[in-house]
């Protein structure tokens, strides 16, 4: 949603519940820049406070920082008669991932990598990545990532 779209949901008062997954990071352009073999650049965000932004605007706003919260606050959200927005805190430093991926991005996701200045925890995350249901890469390309971590 755009700030204009969340004006005219207070100005209406509409039944609408809004989820928004803050890493502080244009998460899926990093992942598309990396896996061209871009290193990233001009993606990471200043913070900035959502849930406060919506209850300005009077929706009921909740930002979630410990994830032991997240049930009580959808809770709280559904059950709001007017607009409501849950803002999740979440690692910035974790990897998007697309919902399928192939071996070229796993390569263009390594050359990247190879550009981009030394950066252990991206490494950690890329190979943990492939361990929560990714796709496995080529042979090839699995060995080269193993080898840098």
């Amino acid at each position: 949603m755009l700030l204009g779209e969340l004006i005219t949901v207070a100005a209406h008062r509409l039944p609408v519940n809004v989820v928004v997954f803050n890493n502080s990071t244009l998460g899926m352009v990093k992942l598309e820049m990396l896996v061209d073999g871009l290193p990233d650049f001009g993606v990471d965000v200043p913070d900035a406070n959502y849930a406060t932004v919506a209850r300005a605007l009077g929706f009921h706003a909740v930002r979630v920082t410990d994830p032991t919260r997240i049930e009580a606050a959808y809770r709280q959200a559904f059950a709001h008669p007017g607009p409501s927005l849950v803002e999740l805190i979440t690692d910035p430093k974790a990897l998007s991932l697309p919902p399928k991926i192939k071996g070229a991005q796993v390569l263009g996701f390594a050359t990247a990598m190879s550009k981009a200045p030394a950066r252990p925890s991206a490494w950690r995350a890329a190979i943990s990545a492939t361990s929560h249901g990714a796709e496995p890469a080529p042979r090839r390309c699995a060995n080269q990532m193993e080898g840098k971590s």
